[in-house]
């Protein structure tokens, strides 16, 4: 399984608690932030995550080479970044980087 890291405590709070997850980006992103991290503790590794196509799960370009995303509702994007190997990940922020 892969190791879920988070950048800020925050992130970390809103993944294990609905009620922080739903006051920091309403009922919708909150739920499905939850559920994509739980999700990433579950799969064998980052490549999984292309064969589930309802996660549009792309890397970035840019300032943002490195990291990679994950769709969570129509334009709001969880943002991660891969650790060694593809054994952790970092979650590095919850947006709408089309802005």
């Amino acid at each position: 399984p892969v190791e879920v890291r988070f950048r800020t405590r925050r992130l970390e709070r809103c993944a294990g608690r609905l009620s922080a997850a739903v006051r920091a980006w309403g009922p919708e992103v909150g739920r499905r932030y939850i559920e994509r991290v739980q999700l990433l503790q579950e799969i064998p590794g980052l490549e999984a995550l292309y064969d589930i196509r309802t996660l549009g799960f792309h890397p970035l370009r840019g300032d943002r080479r490195g990291q990679f995303a994950i769709r969570l509702t129509g334009r709001m994007r969880l943002v991660i970044e891969a650790g060694p190997e593809d054994h952790s990940v970092t979650v590095v922020e919850v947006v709408d980087y089309h802005d």
